[in-house]
């Protein structure tokens, strides 16, 4: 969670919840029948993960402490999409779909990929 440089992100424990779920489908329904529908189960996973991030940071911005201000708004203000930090880490985040065969690597093309 946390780097050497002081900086964190949640991709491992994301990754891990999002592993954990495939598992969890897998044991209850079977294995995929092919990489599209392995392909939609992570997407699945990803797109509750999310909502469930909003609806806390949606339920936290009505904590009192707040006031009017809202902590998206506070958060979006002070985050740059330009930082080289977030292409660092888009860059792990590559690496590590790779390794899960959810994208391909940098020796296959496209139409190679698995999400197995």
């Amino acid at each position: 969670m946390f780097d050497s440089d002081g900086t964190f992100h949640f991709v491992p424990e994301l990754l891990q919840a999002v592993d954990a779920f495939v598992e969890g489908c897998e044991a209850a329904k079977g294995s995929p029948q092919n990489d599209l529908e392995r392909g939609l189960i992570i997407s699945y996973a990803l797109g509750t993960i999310r909502c469930d991030l909003e609806m806390i940071w949606e339920s936290l911005g009505s904590a009192p402490a707040f006031g009017t201000l809202h902590p998206r708004a506070v958060f979006e203000n002070c985050t740059d999409r330009d930082d080289p930090r977030a292409t660092t880490r888009r860059a792990m985040i590559e690496e590590e779909l790779q390794k899960r065969g959810w994208l391909p690597g940098a020796e296959e093309g496209p139409s190679e990929a698995s999400f197995g």
